[in-house]
């Protein structure tokens, strides 16, 4: 009875330390439970804002499905009977007036201002490289007393690159880089201060690339004024390629002389979070070229350019970087876009990608003109190392694939909006995608090539989602103090620790949300206006196949015709494009040869200057329409579609033309 009466008590006490830790354990389910609920609702936010360009897809074809079923009794036998008397505009339905009102509104946007903006970017484009190249040979020609001028080089007369001269203090006006040239000679004493001051960082991210590739983009660099005083190049390699070391020391021991200095770093393939691309590469190397400039004036001075392995830069854009770094008042608020070519191995590729490379270099050049708020920059940028280090340097999720718009974005959020696009008229020579191979299997190969690297250029329609997360954001967090959301994890710590601070400003608060509303323009541009007026063209091909003009609302009729004279026009603009691409074409592959002439790279380089012709070229206009479908839309959909359940994508490194060694060259001629 008493061992009884003792379990009793102990049963007892039990219940009353269970029912006493009851609150505890209550608050501990509820921290569980709102932890899951946040961990769900940022998961789902995050998914909605990655698929909207997916769902505003979806949406548009659900909109033209809704709008036109009624008038299509013949293919939707469940459709609402249409009565012939129903020709006023008040029997339009909700439906109908939003399909006419975005159709409208898509095309305008798409066919007339798209193409007016790219019209006039490249023709003003081009008349600044002409006109710096007139100037230029009129200078060599005129009256500069070049022989009292010392000349550390000893180069000749004819050796010359343009350079722009520097602004004197006294002069207040507004300065053009076109419109003061010197030759090289000047280059030495004019750029003295600034290149003695002004430090380039080159980061030339490399993946399984061909050993020639890189040597011939060092051998152009090396060949540029700055060179042994201002350029630190940083090889970024990937750890996962077995050729990297090999391949580094090699060219590190060639070009160890011809640079302020040159090194690598190699970029692990294991680090949780991130993916694997160009992005994660440039953010491991900018995270180690850090620790090379901690001094407080090296820091502010200087400038990382990212570039890819295959690029060409003159020497001027370095020249004229350097001067619009060291005479702007806030030069850490500058990101540096230039306009890319694609002029090395253009005549050696089949019709289809040539023209697509055409379109997208229009793509890259349509908001790169004089007073414009919002520059994206394609493939080849710089920026100020400060801003890199304020912004905590280049994210490595899978939704910076496309990185050079999403550091873009990046500096754009986290500045407040007080990033400044500045454009260096010195323009980036690039190659086409290219196997190498020849005939047939060459033509399907890159075909395949090309459109792998559209479908990449395409997911970076995750870009979208971002910045309207960022955006969101700033509309409604009350903190200002940083605007940015990232699904990834942070670099911005390790980022921070290896450049150190610097004393830039307090940022504004709140964003200029005129220049905001231009930067998604931009992005509706780039991410859904290649799929929405594909699927406006095919609804309305579908509807006035089927349905007689007599059985048709008369607003809705004259609606689709006006769709079909803008997409007329939008054709013509892509034609006129083309043929303005030919004069801006002519101008930079001529530009670039001759400096290459002048450095002595062109016997080596000769095969790498490709003359576009009007009787060879005349098929770039007879596949606009397939081009754009195959390269455009069909990409655009796929990459759209499959972010509704990932984001990832298998990186695959774009096939660069075969450039041939020296060696090789001399072997092949003998």
């Amino acid at each position: 009875m008493l061992r009884l009466s003792k379990l009793s008590t102990l049963a007892f006490s039990k219940v009353l330390d269970v029912w006493y830790q009851l609150p505890q354990l209550g608050r501990l389910y509820m921290r569980i439970l709102s932890s899951s609920f946040l961990v769900l609702r940022v998961d789902l936010s995050n998914w909605f804002f990655r698929a909207i360009p997916a769902l505003s897809t979806l949406f548009w074809i659900l909109l033209c499905f809704l709008a036109l079923r009624k008038q299509l009794p013949s293919l939707w036998p469940w459709a609402p009977p249409f009565a012939v008397g129903q020709h006023d505009w008040g029997h339009l339905s909700v439906w109908e007036w939003l399909y006419l009102g975005y159709s409208l509104l898509a095309h305008v946007c798409g066919c007339m201002v798209f193409q007016g903006r790219l019209l006039w970017s490249v023709w003003r484009i081009t008349g600044q490289i002409r006109l710096a190249k007139e100037i230029a040979k009129r200078e060599i020609k005129g009256k500069h007393k070049m022989s009292s001028l010392p000349s550390e080089s000893g180069a000749s007369d004819e050796d010359f690159s343009l350079v722009p001269s520097p602004r004197s203090s006294s002069d207040s006006t507004l300065y053009s880089p076109t419109l003061d040239v010197l030759p090289l000679k000047v280059a030495s004493l004019s750029f003295a201060d600034i290149s003695d001051a002004v430090r380039h960082a080159i980061v030339l991210p490399s993946y399984k690339e061909d050993v020639n590739t890189l040597r011939e983009t060092l051998l152009v660099l090396a060949s540029h004024v700055l060179a042994k005083t201002s350029y630190d190049v940083y090889l970024a390699m990937e750890e996962r390629d077995s050729t990297a070391k090999n391949m580094a020391a090699t060219l590190i021991d060639a070009f160890r002389l011809s640079f302020r200095s040159i090194s690598c770093s190699f970029h692990p393939g294991d680090i949780p979070g991130e993916a694997a691309g160009k992005s994660s590469n440039v953010s491991w190397a900018a995270r180690n070229l850090g620790l090379n400039y901690r001094d407080s004036r090296d820091r502010d001075n200087c400038i990382i350019t990212i570039m890819d392995s295959d690029t060409h830069l003159s020497s001027n854009y370095f020249l004229l970087l350097s001067k619009h770094h060291r005479e702007d008042c806030e030069p850490w608020n500058n990101l540096y876009v230039v306009p890319i070519i694609f002029d090395r191995n253009s005549q050696s590729v089949n019709p289809l990608v040539r023209a697509a490379d055409i379109f997208w270099c229009g793509a890259g050049l349509s908001g790169v003109y004089e007073g414009s708020s919002v520059m994206i920059p394609t493939s080849v940028y710089s920026i100020p190392l400060v801003l890199a280090e304020e912004v905590g340097g280049w994210d490595t999720g899978p939704d910076s694939i496309g990185e050079d718009m999403h550091m873009f974005l990046k500096c754009y959020f986290q500045t407040k909006g007080q990033l400044k696009t500045k454009i260096v008229y010195s323009p980036a020579s690039q190659s086409n995608v290219s196997s190498g191979l020849k005939g047939i299997r060459g033509s399907i190969d890159n075909m395949k090539a090309r459109y792998n690297q559209a479908l990449r250029h395409m997911w970076g329609s995750l870009d979208s989602g971002y910045a309207l997360r960022c955006g969101t954001k700033a509309l409604f967090s009350r903190d200002a103090s940083s605007i940015t959301l990232s699904t990834e994890p942070s670099t911005d710590a390790v980022f921070l620790q290896a450049l150190g601070s610097s004393p830039i400003p307090a940022r504004r608060t709140g964003l200029p949300w005129v220049r905001t509303f231009l930067v998604y323009h931009r992005l509706y541009e780039a991410h859904f206006l290649p799929s929405h007026i594909t699927i406006a063209l095919v609804s309305a091909i579908i509807f006035t196949s089927n349905v007689s003009p007599e059985h048709t609302n008369p607003l809705l009729l004259w609606s689709l015709d006006v769709c079909g004279y803008l997409r007329l026009v939008g054709f013509l603009a892509t034609a006129l494009y083309i043929a303005l691409y030919e004069r801006y074409h002519a101008v930079a592959v001529n530009m670039r040869e001759e400096e290459m002439q002048s450095a002595g790279l062109w016997t080596d380089m000769q095969d790498g200057f490709a003359k576009r012709q009007w009787v060879t070229n005349w098929t770039d206009y007879i596949v606009l329409p397939v081009n754009g479908t195959l390269y455009g839309t069909v990409p655009a959909l796929i990459a759209q579609m499959s972010h509704l359940w990932t984001t990832r994508l298998t990186y695959t490194v774009s096939a660069k033309p075969p450039v041939m060694s020296a060696e090789d060259r001399i072997a092949l001629v003998v």
